[in-house]
């Protein structure tokens, strides 16, 4: 391999009480009511002081040696507004470390969805859209750059997904290099999206796990990995462009220090030079496409299996998704925090938590959680929405069910008054025929 991308996933949720089922009624303001600020902050300052800051410094300082001796160190970062949002509250400086990589030149910051939410699975992809126009606004005024390469939430991607991402003028899609998508091609090229004029970047998940998973495991017949044998790996590696792409929370968080992650990551860059290996950025590369490739399933970066079922594959998640989705238009109706309280509730992770399973993927998700077990999860944060949602109608005087609209055999908006359905309508044009109706019915 001649060239290879790195890049780093950015996230942190808003999380949603632990205690919400046993006392949920003392609190007061929308935001503190449902969500756990206290978690929420401890979690940001601790990953901040072992991760953040340490990691974002050693970058900034391999870029200015990689300057000085002639050579280019790149790295590309996926952030979510969430990530921000607690930044902002938490940790400014973490901010402007990252503003200062920006202002190198050396650093691509991707777009994603805002809220890190799983509204792209969902058959009216309106929110999906909103949220990813908020987080290229955060991108242009955080970091002065205009994303080009789009990476979905947690890589969930299929072809209706990357169709709507060209749409919105994206260049490039990143998403996971699974063996049933590649059908034995090397995933360290760049391809297209049949059908589309989109280029499409495949991670390399078993070069990116040996970092992000393996690289603390005493028992592991490669332990212990250092940069020059990784980077040996990536240049022995078939093809022209890899792509390497890990939650930027190895680094110090989900290994710690002593293990010599830091290490590993300030040696990477000088190792991959002495291996012959180029870093590059996507929007450097995204034209050499070597081949297309049919997205004919939907793919992610979870599990086994690699789709979307770490989110949506039990009942407990499904009927979490069904009322985070039926309080859409209460929460637009009433604006606010109530809209930034509902977008929290749409993030990805309160799905993930509920994920019922076994062996390495259950503890891998146990990890990732903040709460003692799914069932634990399913209750909280079930409950939490249903009285979100019982607030709202009461605020809103609302004591009908939702009318539920159907997009193609699948359950679209659910809105609870006729304004709310007109507004639908009126966003649809193949509904144009019962406008007349409808200001009928109003009268």
């Amino acid at each position: 391999m001649r060239h290879v991308s790195i890049g780093f996933e950015v996230h942190q949720p808003f999380r949603i009480r632990k205690d919400f089922l046993w006392n949920p009624m003392y609190r007061s303001g929308v935001l503190s009511k449902y969500f756990d600020d206290s978690l929420n902050k401890e979690v940001f300052e601790r990953v901040k002081r072992k991760c953040y800051i340490p990691a974002t410094k050693i970058i900034l300082e391999e870029i200015e040696r990689g300057e000085n001796e002639g050579y280019d160190v790149k790295f590309f970062y996926s952030i979510s507004g969430t990530f921000v949002e607690q930044a902002e509250k938490w940790g400014r400086e973490v901010i402007e470390l990252l503003q200062q990589l920006s202002y190198t030149r050396k650093v691509e910051f991707l777009s994603q969805t805002y809220y890190h939410s799983v509204t792209s699975l969902w058959a009216d992809l309106d929110e999906w859209r909103e949220q990813v126009k908020k987080h290229i606004e955060l991108i242009k005024e955080l970091f002065d750059q205009k994303p080009v390469t789009f990476e979905n939430t947690e890589l969930i991607t299929n072809f209706r997904i990357a169709k709507e991402v060209e749409k919105m003028g994206f260049k490039a899609i990143v998403t996971e290099g699974k063996e049933s998508l590649l059908k034995g091609r090397s995933p360290n090229h760049v391809y297209r999206v049949k059908g589309t004029n989109l280029s499409l970047f495949l991670r390399n998940y078993r070069l990116s796990d040996d970092i992000a998973f393996r690289f603390s495991n005493r028992n592991w017949d490669q332990y212990p990995l250092t940069a020059k044998k990784f980077a040996d790996w990536v240049s022995w590696s078939e093809g022209d462009t890899g792509m390497i792409f890990v939650d930027y929370e190895t680094f110090g968080e989900h290994h710690w220090p002593e293990s010599g992650i830091l290490d590993f990551l300030r040696w990477l860059p000088r190792e991959l030079k002495r291996a012959g290996v180029k870093m590059v950025l996507p929007r450097e590369v995204y034209q050499n496409v070597y081949d297309e490739i049919p997205l004919d399933q939907t793919v992610s970066w979870a599990d086994v299996n690699k789709d979307e079922t770490s989110w949506l594959g039990n009942i407990m998640q499904w009927a979490y998704d069904e009322m985070v989705r039926r309080t859409e238009m209460l929460a637009k109706e009433l604006g606010g925090d109530y809209m930034k309280a509902w977008r929290y509730f749409t993030t990805s992770d309160h799905y993930y938590y509920m994920f019922l399973g076994s062996g390495g993927p259950a503890e891998v998700h146990s990890y990732f959680s903040s709460f003692n077990s799914p069932i634990d999860a399913f209750i909280n944060e079930f409950y939490a929405i249903t009285l979100f949602q019982e607030e709202m109608r009461n605020k809103l005087g609302i004591n009908n069910e939702p009318f539920i609209f159907n997009v193609n055999g699948q359950r679209g908006k659910e809105v609870w008054t006729l304004k709310q359905f007109y507004e639908v309508l009126k966003n649809h044009p193949e509904y144009k025929e019962f406008e007349k109706y409808v200001q009928e019915w109003s009268k």
